[in-house]
């Protein structure tokens, strides 16, 4: 009978009838069956141990084989293909019509940021309209259209991976559409039993039925997800029959009533599997422990070796080293060409060869300190640009010779920084002046009017000798379109009008100081002064901004800058203040501040240099009168909110003030409370002395009422007042 009815029992051990122990057995038998208990103990505890399901005798256990994957089995992951989606389609479609855009106006985005359009201010560039410069742009334009095999294997490559990601959304898209999951699924007992919402209790028992029948765990062993199933459906029938079940459902979204929901914010179902959980903490480990310390470790180690302004931090030391108060311009090509970024640009051993055919055309104006092979065929290369011999120069040499172009302006402003710091106007000066002569590919001792386009020794030489001389930039510059004529006679019309578009472009510039305290009258020492500087080129529009400057034989698009130094001539030229400008606008206002440290008449210069064309400095002299602090002393005034503000406590004194205030309530209340004890509570010496207070006072009224009525009665009254005066004693 027992074996019978354990055949009907449920599965759970927990609920499994077990026969009473029989206390009538023979020995043999009971120590048996408590062995058997101790095993199924035993069996039980390390079950626990090992981490797995313990059953319980609930409902939800009893038809649950894997407890472990309840949770997943009904684990809905529609979300993580919208999220999917959502992330590939805000890659996929700005990087399509890039793409795309790149293919229609191949180079259009490299054209932009060599040549723009406008600047920040939203300003116009000014660009020169001289023939070399147009073929310039012109040219840089056909190299960046077209498409050399390095280009178009990495458009090709973009191109694949943008295709990948377009069909993984289409075939999710397509996934969604097939499989029914239009949304993330809810709770519904109606779809869940697969009756109308209008059903009968009839109708809804008869699908339970059905369906439990169906679904039933025991019906398919080898089903993982029939489990989950069932119990679905059996809360959807609880849902709908019962009272508190479906007014918790309605009310919240569950029969069970307000439960703690888990949420995964797009994570597919195979991120949760238990079979996967090696995978994933494998590749975690992988990207967390070697793919990002990897990616750090090779950035630091590709940009440890370069300082803030891109220089390397070799290159800095360098020059720390070797430049002092007395370099000039002609030291400049040595110092380019032994720079860490000169001695990586690679040798060739037919370099030696074609150096020295070169050497013959090339002056060098300093004798050579370093004879490092590479830094004599940069050096040698330097100065070949400078006086123009790219014509004897191979492909090679003039390869080498605009790779170490590209470098040099970020060295340059290091040798300038370097003078700056150490306040050497002279060497930054010469540093500059050498900057000019790498973009302009002018010589130290050459004329400035080979600046200007087609110019050659004749037609320098034919403006000099002049009846009215020019010699310099600026002069030439301020000649009207006839005097040029008259300058440049013999000159073709194409040629002239080159000139005239390099005046056009270059422009006169006008350059105003003035040196003043902010709210102040006079200047006393001590004060910090301003020197406000105001540069407006005449040549351009409101809405305009200078473009890059003419410079053909430079590879790359130069802007200019100007370099602003306010100079104590008196004192070896030492540097008070100094601004790099590199507004291009048409009025650039910078102010320079410094401390006012002598009596009297102070004279300062103001320098204003350009660093791409040479002989448009600007320099203006400033003369101020300073106080000393004994012949005028500042007044400070404060305004009334500050004073009220001086007189309010501190953060910390309110603090303190709040603590001090507790303790005088305190022992104002401990006096109060004494006084009033000692009110109530008189001693036996501070009764006697009342007592004795008011009997004095009684004699007093008593002699006092005698004394009235004894000038008031009769003398014959004296029984009464000697019985009157006995009963005051």
């Amino acid at each position: 009978p027992s074996r019978a009815a354990g055949a009907f029992a449920p599965r759970s051990p927990a609920l499994r009838a077990r026969p009473a122990p029989r206390r009538d057995l023979p020995g043999r038998a009971a120590r048996g069956r408590c062995k058997s208990r101790d095993a199924g103990r035993r069996r039980r505890r390390r079950r626990r141990r090992r981490g797995g399901p313990e059953m319980s005798g609930g409902f939800r256990d009893s038809f649950t084989k894997e407890d472990t994957k309840e949770d997943l089995l009904g684990y809905d992951d529609t979300a993580f293909y919208y999220f999917m989606i959502t992330i590939l389609s805000c890659v996929a479609l700005p990087w399509t019509l890039s793409v795309v855009s790149s293919l229609i106006f191949p180079g259009q985005a490299k054209l932009q940021k060599e040549f723009p359009k406008k600047n920040g201010f939203g300003c116009t560039y000014h660009y020169c309209q001289t023939s070399d410069m147009v073929a310039k742009v012109d040219e840089a334009r056909r190299k960046a259209r077209s498409w050399t095999k390095a280009s178009f294997s990495f458009w090709l490559f973009k191109a694949g991976l943008l295709i990948s990601i377009w069909i993984a959304i289409l075939s999710t898209v397509v996934y969604l559409r097939t499989s029914g999951q239009k949304e993330i699924n809810k709770f519904d007992p109606f779809v869940i039993l697969d009756v109308a919402p209008e059903a009968t209790n009839r109708q809804i028992k008869s699908a339970y039925r059905r369906l439990s029948l169906t679904y039933h765990p025991d019906k398919n062993p080898d089903d993982p997800l029939a489990a989950s199933r069932f119990i679905q459906i059996s809360k959807a029938y609880a849902a709908l029959t019962d009272e508190v079940a479906r007014r918790n459902w309605e009310k919240y979204g569950n029969p069970d009533g307000p439960q703690t929901t888990k949420v995964g914010i797009g994570l597919p179902r195979f991120l949760l599997e238990k079979e996967n959980n090696l995978h994933i903490l494998i590749s975690f480990f992988l990207v967390i422990i070697i793919v990002v310390p990897v990616t750090f470790i090779c950035y630091y180690n590709r940009t440890k070796n370069f300082a803030a302004n891109g220089v390397l931090i070799e290159t800095l030391q360098f020059l720390g080293y070797y430049i002092n108060e007395s370099c000039r311009a002609k030291m400049g090509p040595e110092l380019l060409a032994a720079c860490a970024e000169s001695r990586n640009i690679p040798t060739r051993p037919t370099d030696n060869q074609q150096i020295k055919k070169l050497g013959g055309f090339v002056i060098e104006h300093k004798k050579r300190v370093f004879s490092l092979p590479v830094v004599a065929k940069n050096q040698y290369l330097v100065w070949a640009h400078m006086q123009r011999r790219h014509h004897h120069m191979s492909l090679e040499l003039r390869s080498d010779i605009d790779e170490l172009l590209r470098h040099s302006m970020k060295v340059t402003q290091a040798m300038i920084e370097i003078a700056c710091m150490r306040e050497w106007f002279a060497t930054a000066q010469a540093m500059i002046e050498f900057r000019r002569c790498l973009v302009q590919a002018l010589d130290i001792r050459s004329s400035q009017l080979l600046q200007i386009p087609h110019f050659n020794e004749e037609w320098v030489k034919q403006c000099s000798t002049d009846r009215n001389p020019v010699t310099t930039l600026t002069e030439f510059l301020e000649c009207d379109a006839e005097r040029r004529k008259a300058l440049l006679y013999g000159m073709s019309a194409d040629k002239f009008a080159d000139v005239d578009a390099f005046c056009a472009h270059v422009g006169q510039v006008e350059v105003k100081a003035e040196i003043t305290v902010e709210d102040e009258g006079e200047i006393v020492v001590g004060d910090v002064a301003t020197c406000t500087v105001r540069l407006c080129r005449k040549h351009l529009r409101e809405d305009e901004a200078m473009g890059p400057v003419h410079a053909p034989l430079y590879p790359e698009p130069k802007i200019e800058e100007w370099w602003f130094f306010l100079v104590e001539e008196e004192d070896k030229k030492r540097i008070v203040h100094f601004e790099r400008v590199l507004d291009n606008g048409r009025l650039v206002e910078e102010q320079l501040r410094f401390q006012v440290t002598r009596p009297g008449k102070n004279n300062l210069v103001l320098h204003a240099l350009c660093d791409s064309y040479a002989g448009i400095d600007q320099r203006v002299e400033l003369h101020f009168d300073a106080l000393a602090e004994d012949e005028h002393k500042r007044e400070l005034p404060a305004h009334e909110e500050d004073m009220d503000l001086d007189l309010q406590p501190t953060l910390f004194q309110q603090l303190m003030g709040d603590f001090g205030a507790e303790e005088e309530s305190d022992e104002e209340e401990e006096h109060v409370a004494e006084e009033k004890q000692k009110a109530a509570k008189p001693t036996k010496k501070n009764k006697a002395e009342s007592a004795q207070a008011n009997a004095d006072d009684e004699d007093k009224e008593e002699e006092d009422a005698s004394t009235k009525g004894g000038k008031d009665g009769d003398d014959d009254d004296e029984d009464a007042s000697s019985a009157s005066s006995s009963d005051s004693d």
